[in-house]
């Protein structure tokens, strides 16, 4: 077995892109990506960095378990039927075949783009429990795998010290990197500083052509949910009719077009209570809801306080 240091980034999938049409429309395969690294050898483990313009947008899955450490970038962020805003500092565990993507905001800086830059730690499930197995039980890891099908958030002193494992065992070689990854393995499984992301009943049975489908509908309603958005129209997009269109959207996501939609819009504006000094009302508005009353109930609803409350604790104000 064999662990690695980073290397040098590859692009996971072959993307034609016209700058000319909306986001929505450009062209992605979608197909899986393959970590090269550990698909072309015995490696358990690989860890990569990223320090690119933008992210990929690609709505991708493969194999290996991910551990994402977000060092600069900002913007929205799906992990399976879970859609949020993330911020530079954040540490995500995904599992095996759970459909992600980082969708990051333009920030320039004058002439200037600011980079986007990741550390991320891949693992194999089969081959970690293929070698290590022998070493006795690993049921606990078994169950961290498990959670990670939903996706794991991970908060607190935990993030913290997995956080300072992972930038170590990028530096380290050999069997001090290997003791350094099962140690981020072990805190993994025994943290109790996490949420889980997807829902509960998330299924993860996308076809290629659904992926590719729902990557068309996901950067529309991104890129338009400020807007009134008719059912209609997300369909067209989707190539279906509405009634389908639907049906398909809910068996994907669990949830409503709208449902999804006021998520994305709440999650919006969660950013902007924090970093603008606009009324609540305004922020409503920019979000795409028509009604103070609607934009107050979603709030509460998600987020299980009202939106100046939200404001008030994020902010420290008394």
């Amino acid at each position: 077995m064999q662990a690695f240091a980073t290397g040098v980034p590859i692009n996971l999938f072959k993307m034609q892109v016209d700058t000319q049409v909306p986001l929505y429309q450009k062209v992605m395969k979608p197909v899986p990506a393959t970590i090269a690294e550990i698909n072309s050898n015995s490696n358990v483990f690989f860890i990569r960095e990223i320090c690119e313009p933008s992210f990929s947008r690609e709505f991708h899955f493969h194999e290996e378990c991910q551990l994402v450490y977000i060092t600069n970038g900002k913007g929205k962020r799906i992990v399976g039927d879970s859609i949020e805003h993330f911020e530079d500092g954040e540490l995500v565990f995904i599992g095996s075949n759970v459909p992600h993507v980082w969708i990051d905001e333009d920030r320039h800086i004058g002439a200037y783009r600011k980079k986007c830059s990741s550390l991320s730690l891949f693992i194999s499930p089969q081959k970690f429990r293929t070698h290590f197995s022998a070493f006795g039980d690993i049921q606990r890891t078994d169950s961290l795998f498990e959670k990670a099908q939903r996706g794991m958030l991970i908060k607190g002193q935990a993030k913290n010290h997995i956080i300072a494992l992972l930038e170590t065992a990028q530096v380290q070689h050999g069997i001090e990197q290997i003791i350094t990854l099962l140690n981020i393995v072990y805190a993994l499984g025994t943290t109790l500083e996490f949420s889980l992301l997807a829902s509960p009943n998330y299924a993860n049975a996308i076809s290629y052509k659904d992926n590719e489908r729902m990557n068309r509908v996901y950067h529309y309603l991104l890129e338009n949910f400020n807007k009134d958005i008719q059912c209609q129209e997300v369909a067209e997009i989707a190539g279906m009719n509405p009634n389908a269109f639907c049906r398909f959207f809910k068996s994907r996501t669990q949830r409503s077009l709208t449902i999804f939609l006021n998520e994305i819009r709440i999650g919006h504006a969660c950013k902007l209570l924090v970093e603008k000094d606009e009324s609540i009302a305004q922020i409503a508005y920019d979000c795409g809801f028509n009604n103070i009353s609607n934009f107050n109930h979603f709030f509460k609803l998600l987020k299980k306080i009202p939106p100046r409350q939200f404001r008030k604790e994020i902010l420290g104000i008394n």
